[in-house]
């Protein structure tokens, strides 16, 4: 297909420069959002089975698509590729697709615009710098984030730029979280490659970045609120084991996408590590806030204390941890019958906590956690089950699905190529028809029986699969390729599959 406009060496040389002082994660989550049905036009909205909107596909964030019904577990085995579009640059952004047209971004630095019926380029709009995470659609425009830390808005129909705004003036942020619109407004996390800034410069005074969550006027791209992770700004904090002064608190940065309950009002917010000292409450923990206003509601911690940077070892309060929590929140019937909200955390463990409360409803340990383990980019709730990669990387990783009123694990398919599974899981139609799918860090994408976790299918893409998967219309599409921190192999494509090809 037509391939993408080449980025330049800039932008390259700063990737490289950004994957060299990185080494290993200190969380990759992709973070990301979602869309309401209201919020599209009727011509295709978010709750049919043509459209997936915005990263989770609903406000909370789901990855379910229950009106998928053209894909089903008896006729999975014939997927084949319907088209295949290529960039140059990996693809680890999960698409959207409204009306017709396929959105994602690319680490060429561009977001593409695709007709879903002929893989053919409608537009494509350079960022300046790499786009990672997924869009999300409301009144007639796509909004992104990119590694530098822009949101961009842009016309859906043309590319046209309407507003582009840096999330936080800190000099290390990033935007890995995937906006969210809902109701005139955009809702994104603020995360930043602070923890790897002495790897740049010997000298280096940590650190400054604190994590937040910032609401926008999705029109004017104006500030509406804003909520800190880490109240405090920081200030000298002592010595290092070198005599270096150790600034703090910081940290807590929002790699996740936020998800939305608007009945009740409020958005839940997942948090990451810690930097430097004084211990937050707020890192790693999930995070009740009023939707208007960002004032908190309640926050549960789940592991305290955990303080790490890649300087770690000459920090005498360093833990050694780094167990953020990088999946959005979800939502699932509970004990009780009552609704819980469920994230994961790189620790493997997976909460479930009273949405109006934040009281524990029950936790499950999935699989193994660490730097690069647990669960790292993305559940997916079909309303009774949560669904959950395992990354465990340079390990095996697997795919699960758990029980919502207990947590549960009722079924566990380890990955056959003995890699990670760390991308963002989703699922599609109801009852027996329902399929899980997923990708691995071998490049293969695969299609599970939501019943029993049986592999019913599996494609080889080339490149690792990092990105989410959306479903929509009985078409089934994914990136392909993801080097950042070394992890997987390159690719440059974004496939569609159908029955037949057709």
């Amino acid at each position: 297909m037509t391939p993408g406009k080449k980025s330049s060496s800039g932008r390259l040389k700063s990737t490289v420069l950004i994957i060299l002082a990185l080494g290993v994660a200190a969380a990759i989550p992709f973070a990301m959002s979602n869309a309401q049905r209201r919020n599209v036009p009727r011509k295709g909205s978010a709750g049919s089975a043509s459209d997936w909107a915005s990263f989770g596909r609903d406000v909370k964030g789901s990855h379910h698509n229950p009106d998928e019904s053209a894909i089903t577990p008896a006729n999975v085995g014939r997927l084949k590729p319907k088209w295949v579009f290529e960039t140059q640059g990996d693809v680890s952004s999960q698409p959207i697709i409204v009306n017709g047209i396929l959105y994602f971004g690319s680490w060429d630095g561009l977001e593409y615009a695709v007709d879903v019926k002929t893989g053919k380029k409608i537009w494509q709009y350079d960022c300046g710098q790499s786009s990672r995470s997924a869009a999300a659609y409301g009144q007639g425009m796509l909004f992104f984030g990119d590694i530098t830390g822009y949101l961009h808005a842009v016309d859906a129909k043309t590319g046209e730029l309407k507003w582009k705004k840096r999330v936080d003036d800190h000099p290390a942020t990033v935007a890995t979280s995937s906006p969210i619109y809902h109701e005139g407004r955009i809702y994104i996390g603020v995360s930043s490659h602070e923890e790897g800034a002495m790897m740049r410069s010997r000298d280096y005074k940590c650190c400054t970045f604190r994590g937040s969550v910032v609401a926008y006027d999705a029109v004017s791209g104006n500030e509406a609120w804003r909520f800190y992770v880490i109240p405090e700004e920081p200030k000298d904090q002592g010595q290092d084991k070198r005599g270096k002064t150790i600034v703090g608190p910081a940290g807590g940065a929002i790699w996740s996408t936020v998800s939305l309950d608007p009945a009740a009002g409020r958005i839940f917010v997942t948090t990451g590590n810690q930097y430097t000292q004084p211990a937050s409450k707020y890192c790693n923990a999930i995070i009740a806030l009023d939707l208007k206003t960002g004032k908190e509601i309640w926050s549960y911690q789940a592991t305290p204390g955990d303080i790490w940077t890649f300087d770690c070892r000459n920090n005498p309060q360093c833990s050694d941890l780094d167990v953020d929590f990088g999946t959005a929140p979800v939502f699932v019937k509970g004990p009780g019958g009552k609704q819980v909200v469920v994230a994961g955390q790189k620790s493997g463990w997976a909460y479930a906590l009273d949405p109006a409360t934040g009281k524990l409803a029950w936790k499950t340990e999935v699989g193994p956690g660490g730097k690069l383990g647990g669960l790292e980019f993305g559940l997916a709730s079909d309303g009774e089950r949560i669904y959950g990669g395992i990354s465990n990387h340079p390990k095996q990783g697997s795919i699960s699905a758990l029980d919502g009123v207990t947590g549960k694990i009722l079924w566990q398919t380890p990955d056959p190529t003995n890699k990670a599974n760390f991308g963002p899981i989703s699922v599609s139609g109801k009852g027996n028809n329902r399929l899980v799918w997923a990708g691995s860090v071998s490049g293969f994408v695969r299609a599970y029986d939501g019943a029993s976790g049986k592999i019913l299918w599996e494609f080889d893409t080339g490149g690792a699969v990092g990105g989410g998967i959306a479903v929509a219309d009985g078409v089934m599409y994914v990136g392909s390729g993801y080097t950042f921190l070394r992890i997987g192999k390159a690719n440059n494509k974004l496939y569609a599959f159908s029955i037949d090809g057709k």
